[in-house]
C-alpha cells in the first residue's frame, strides 16, 4: 500500500513539474513573439531566407559562367519556389482565418438581432397594433367556426413586429 501511495506522490510531483515547465515555456514564447513582432517561426524564416540569398549571391560571384553556375542557379530556383509556396500558403491561411472571423461576427450579429426581435415579440407590456388585434379575432373566429367574411383581413407587416 505504501508503494502505491509513494508512486502516486512521485507521479503527482512529475505532473506538477511538467505543468510548471510548460507554463514557463509559454511565457517565454509569448515574450519572444512580442519582441519579434509576430510569430517566431515567421521571423526565423525571413531571416534564414535573407541569409540564404546573401550567401548565394556571394557564392555565385565566385563562379565563372558554365554548368556549375547553372546547376547552382537551378537548385536555387527550386529553393525559392519552395519558399514562395510556403509564403502563399501562409497568406491563404491568413485570408481564410479572416474570412472565418468575419463569418462568425456576421453570425453573432444576426443572432443578436434575432434575439432582440424575439424579445420584442415576447414582451407582454407592448401594446397590440390594430393588425395584431385583427389577427387574433380572425384566429378566434376560425377556431370557433365563425365566418370571418365580416372582418377585414389583417395586412401582414413586413417584419411581423408589434407597433
Amino acid at each position: 500500500m505504501n508503494d502505491l501511495i509513494e508512486h502516486q506522490t512521485v507521479k503527482n510531483a512529475k505532473f506538477a513539474e511538467i505543468k510548471t515547465m510548460l507554463a514557463e515555456m509559454k511565457a517565454e514564447t509569448e515574450e519572444l513573439a512580442r519582441a519579434a513582432g509576430g510569430a517566431i517561426a515567421d521571423v526565423a524564416a525571413d531571416w534564414l531566407a535573407a541569409q540564404y540569398l546573401h550567401s548565394l549571391r556571394l557564392h555565385l560571384a565566385t563562379l565563372p559562367e558554365g554548368p556549375e553556375r547553372v546547376k547552382l542557379l537551378r537548385q536555387s530556383v527550386c529553393d525559392v519556389v519552395a519558399l514562395q509556396r510556403a509564403s502563399h500558403s501562409a497568406a491563404r491561411l491568413k485570408l481564410e482565418r479572416e474570412r472565418l472571423e468575419l463569418e462568425q461576427q456576421k453570425h453573432r450579429d444576426a443572432l443578436a438581432a434575432a434575439q432582440q426581435a424575439v424579445q420584442k415579440l415576447r414582451d407582454p407590456e407592448l401594446p397590440l397594433s390594430d393588425e395584431d388585434r385583427l389577427a387574433i379575432v380572425a384566429k378566434m373566429d376560425e377556431i370557433f367556426g365563425i365566418s370571418s367574411k365580416d372582418h377585414p383581413k389583417p395586412a401582414s407587416s413586413p417584419e411581423g413586429e408589434r407597433k
